[in-house]
């Protein structure tokens, strides 16, 4: 029998289907975008750059609990952190189809590109040179395991923080979910049917060392040199 809130969620989700269905896609879209701007607004949540390209959006935040990371860097409680979030616009969308191959190679690709455009932000904009590490939240179907959500992140220098959720981040979490659904069904539409409405969250978090050693304009630097074969 399913719990009191996931019977709710269920609900919200049912009347949102039916109430969504009857709003053009255009109306859908543009109320979303507004919505979406006036919660980035409230957060400090910016575009670091113009590069269409890109998917990340940022923002500086103070951290919520003391984190110590592998590599040592420890972030104090109430210390002033960076924040990563989507770009919902310039995500690559679902073929009808769902994703495929192509949409795999296209999103890591756009990863990868906005993390190098990301480091070179941090390493020279002067309001981050005090930061020591970033955080992100990904909401994640329940069907994918801790170990899945951990080989995944550390794909690309992120490790899963461990937290504990008080009734206030959880009451959260289920207004994100309301904004992740709404996102969906403005840009991603093709996506909804295989993304459920409740998700585990998790804190997903990188130390400024870890994105510069792997990123930054020095690594990159590094490794052309390295791949350049030697002249006569």
């Amino acid at each position: 029998m399913a719990s009191e809130p996931a019977a709710s969620a269920i609900g919200v989700v049912s009347a949102l289907g039916s109430t969504s269905s009857f709003w053009p896609g255009e109306l859908w879209t543009g109320s979303v975008s507004l919505f979406d701007s006036i919660i980035r607004t409230y957060y400090g949540v910016y575009e670091f750059t113009d590069d269409p390209a890109c998917i990340l959006r940022v923002g500086l935040s103070q951290a919520r609990a003391p984190v110590l990371l592998s590599d040592g860097t420890r972030v104090e409680f109430g210390e002033l952190v960076g924040t990563v979030h989507w770009w919902n616009e310039h995500l690559p969308r679902y073929s009808l189809k769902g994703p495929d191959f192509g949409w795999a190679c296209a999103m890591r690709h756009q990863v990868l590109h906005s993390l190098r455009l990301l480091a070179d932000y941090v390493e020279s904009e002067s309001a981050w040179r005090e930061i020591r590490a970033l955080r992100g939240e990904a909401a994640l179907s329940t069907r994918l395991g801790l170990l899945q959500v951990q080989r995944v992140a550390g794909r690309y220098g992120f490790e899963r923080v461990p937290t504990d959720f008080s009734i206030l981040r959880r009451l959260h979490a289920l207004g994100e979910s309301f904004t992740l659904w709404s996102l969906t069904r403005a840009f991603n539409p093709a996506a909804l049917a295989r993304q459920p409405f409740l998700r585990d969250h998790h804190e997903l978090w990188i130390s400024r060392t870890a994105l510069l050693g792997r990123y930054g304009r020095r690594q990159r630097q590094f490794a052309t040199e390295s791949t350049r074969p030697d002249k006569a």
